[in-house]
C-alpha cells in the first residue's frame, strides 16, 4: 500500500481558498479608491490650502508693517516736534542745552540711545544726553545719513546702522533746526537701539510657525534690517538674479509668493509695506510647513483606507465564513477521516444544496467501507490480543529468569553479569570494584520452629533492608537461601568504603523482625574480596568472598572479614 501523500500545508490552504481570495477582491477595492481619492484631492487641497496660507502670512505681515509703521511715525513727529521746540539761544550754551534734552529725555522718551545735537558742518558734537564716553570725540560729515540731510525736502529721515562706538544696530532719525528765515542752526538726532523692545527687538525673537520666520529690508539701503535669524541682522540683500522674489520685491512688488532660499528650501513669503521708512516686512514659512495640512488629509485617507480595509475584512470575514462553513467543516472531517485521526463516519447534511449532494455521496462510500472495517476489525482484535499476551509472558519469563522468585533480587545469573560488567568498566577506567558476600546468622532456628512461610517473610524484609542501604549504582542479589551478596562498582579506595558499607549491613540488620506476634533477631557474617586485588575473574573473586565470609563465622559471627590468602 503506497504511503499517503501530505496535503498542503495549513497557510496555503488558506490561500487558495474563496474566502481569501474575496478578501482580496475587496482589499484590492479599497486601495484602489484610496489612492484615486489621494490623486484627484492632492493638488485640489494643495491649491486652496496655499492660498489660505498666503492670506494668513499677508494678514500677519501687514499687521507687523502697521505696527512699525506706527511706531516709527511716533518716533518721528516726536522728534520733528523736539526741533521745533528746542530754544535757539541754547544753541551757544551747550551745558544747558544738555540739561534741556535731559528734561526732555526723562519724560519716557522712545529715543533709548538718546539725543544730540550737530552743528550743520558736522564736524562736532555741541551737546548730547546722556553721555556716552566717546561720542563727543566723534565726526558726522562723513557718515553717509548727515550727508543725506540737505538731499532731503522733509523734515526727518531715518537710517540703520552700527554703532561706532558699541558695534551694536542702532535706529537713527535727524529732523533740521532752523531759524524763522529758514535757516539751518543745527540738526537735531535721536538714536534708538534698533533690537529694542518697543521698537524691532520682537521681530528679531519671534519665529513664524515651526521653521519659519521674519524680515524686515531697506529696498533703498539694499539691506536686511533685521530678521528672525540674528546673523542676518544689517546684512547686504542677495545681488540680483539670486532670489527672484527679492528682486520682484526690490521692484516695488508687495504681496504673496514663492521663493527658494539660500538653504535651497521652497519659502511661501508675504510682504507687506512700511509706508514711513519705505522698508518691506516679509514673513515666510517653508511650503512643507504651511501646506501641512496636506499631508495630514493624505494621512487621513490613508487611514480612512486602512480602517475601512480592516471593517472590509472583518465583515466580509465573518459572513463569508458562515456562507462557507458547511464546506469548510466537511473537507476538515473528511481530510481528518483520511489521515486516520477521525474514524470514518457519516456527515451531516446541513443544506440542500451542491454541498449537500456532495456530503450525500460520500456518505453512501463511507456506508460501505464501514462494512469492511468491521469485519476486518473482529478479524485484527483477536490478533491484537494474542500479540499483547504474547509480549507480556515474554517480558513477565524474562524477568523471572533474571530475579529471585522471593524477594525479587538480580539472582546468580544477573548478579555474575553485573559484576562482569563493574569488573571490564573498571579496568577501562582504573577503579576498583568490591564484592561482599553475606550469610544470615540464627536463620536455620527461624525455619527450623516456625516454618518455611515466616522464613520466607524474613526473607524478603532482610533483602528490603539491604536494598535501602546501598546506593542504587550498586547490586544486591540473592544466591539462593540466606545468601546474598553485593556489588559496590567503580571505587577509588575499596576497602573503607567496603567497610562501611559491612557495617551499614550490620546496622540494618540488627533491629528484631516482628512476624505476626514473634520477635525474631538475625545476623550478618560478611566476607569481602577486591578487584583485583583478590582476583579477576567472577567465580574467583566470588569463591574469595566466600571463603572470608566463612572466616568472619569461625571468628564469632556478627562480623566481617577481608579475604587474606594463605601465608
Amino acid at each position: 500500500m503506497a504511503p499517503p501523500v501530505p496535503g498542503p500545508g495549513r497557510w496555503r490552504r488558506f490561500a487558495d481558498s474563496l474566502l481569501f481570495r474575496m478578501i482580496l477582491f475587496g482589499l484590492f477595492l479599497v486601495v484602489v479608491g484610496s489612492t484615486a481619492r489621494i490623486l484627484v484631492l492632492k493638488e485640489f487641497v494643495r491649491e486652496h490650502v496655499e492660498a489660505l496660507a498666503a492670506a494668513d502670512q499677508m494678514s500677519i505681515a501687514s499687521y507687523i508693517a502697521r505696527d512699525i509703521d506706527l511706531k516709527i511715525s511716533v518716533r518721528q513727529g516726536m522728534l520733528e516736534r523736539l526741533a521745533r521746540e528746542l530754544p535757539r539761544n541754547l544753541l551757544g550754551r551747550p551745558r544747558d542745552l544738555q540739561t534741556w534734552l535731559a528734561d526732555r529725555q526723562k519724560f519716557d522718551h522712545p529715543f533709548s540711545n538718546g539725543l544730540l545735537v550737530i552743528p550743520p558742518d558736522g564736524a562736532s558734537l555741541i551737546a548730547e544726553y546722556p553721555e556716552v564716553p566717546g561720542r563727543k570725540q566723534l565726526r558726522f560729515d562723513d557718515q553717509d545719513w548727515f550727508k543725506d540731510i540737505g538731499n532731503r525736502a522733509g523734515p526727518v529721515i531715518v537710517k540703520s546702522l552700527r554703532s561706532r562706538i558699541t558695534g551694536h544696530p542702532l535706529l537713527t532719525m535727524a529732523a533740521h533746526v532752523i531759524d524763522d528765515n529758514g535757516k539751518q542752526l543745527a540738526v537735531l538726532v535721536g538714536i534708538t537701539e534698533l533690537l529694542a523692545a518697543d521698537l524691532l527687538g520682537p521681530i528679531q525673537d519671534s519665529r513664524f510657525g515651526e521653521s519659519g520666520g521674519f524680515l524686515v529690508i531697506s529696498p533703498a539701503d539694499k539691506l536686511f534690517i533685521v530678521a528672525s535669524d540674528p546673523a542676518m541682522t544689517l546684512t547686504a540683500m542677495p545681488q540680483p538674479g539670486i532670489n527672484l522674489l527679492h528682486d520682484r520685491v526690490m521692484a516695488g512688488f508687495r504681496g504673496t509668493g514663492t521663493t527658494v532660499n539660500a538653504k535651497g528650501i521652497e519659502e511661501l513669503s508675504a510682504i507687506a509695506a512700511v509706508p514711513s521708512t519705505g522698508w518691506v516686512v516679509v514673513a515666510r514659512m517653508p511650503m512643507q510647513e504651511s501646506l501641512g495640512v496636506v499631508d495630514k488629509v493624505q494621512r487621513f485617507i490613508l487611514q480612512g483606507g486602512l480602517i475601512t480595509a480592516a471593517i472590509f475584512i472583518v465583515i466580509v470575514g465573518i459572513y463569508l465564513r458562515r456562507v462557507l462553513r458547511p464546506l469548510r467543516d466537511t473537507a476538515g472531517q473528511m481530510r481528518r477521516m483520511a489521515d486516520g485521526s477521525m474514524t470514518l463516519q457519516r456527515l451531516p447534511i446541513v443544506r440542500h444544496d451542491e454541498v449537500g449532494a456532495m456530503i450525500a455521496g460520500f456518505n453512501r462510500l463511507a456506508d460501505r467501507l464501514n462494512e469492511k472495517e468491521v469485519a476486518l476489525k473482529e478479524r485484527g482484535l483477536a490478533l491484537e490480543q494474542a500479540l499483547a499476551d504474547l509480549h507480556e509472558n515474554q517480558a513477565r519469563m524474562t524477568h523471572m529468569a533474571h530475579h529471585d522468585a522471593l524477594t525479587d533480587l538480580p539472582n546468580r545469573a544477573l548478579f555474575e553479569d553485573r559484576l562482569r560488567q563493574a569488573m571490564a568498566r573498571a579496568e577501562r577506567h582504573g577503579k576498583q570494584v568490591a564484592l561482599l558476600f553475606l550469610d544470615l546468622d540464627g536463620f536455620k532456628p527461624v525455619n527450623d520452629n516456625y516454618g518455611h512461610e515466616i522464613g520466607d517473610t524474613v526473607l524478603r524484609e532482610v533483602a528490603e533492608r539491604l536494598r535501602e542501604t546501598v546506593r542504587r549504582a550498586d547490586t544486591v542479589a540473592r544466591l539462593g537461601g540466606d545468601e546474598f551478596v553485593i556489588v559496590l562498582a567503580d571505587l577509588d579506595e575499596p576497602r573503607p568504603t567496603a567497610q562501611a558499607v559491612a557495617e551499614k549491613c550490620m546496622e540494618a540488620i540488627a533491629p528484631a523482625f516482628l512476624v505476626g506476634d514473634k520477635r525474631l533477631t538475625l545476623g550478618f557474617s560478611i566476607g569481602i574480596a577486591l578487584f583485583p586485588e583478590d582476583g579477576e575473574g567472577v567465580a574467583t573473586l566470588l569463591a574469595r568472598a566466600d571463603h572470608a565470609m566463612y572466616r568472619a563465622k569461625q571468628g564469632g559471627r556478627g562480623r566481617h572479614e577481608f579475604f587474606r590468602a594463605a601465608p
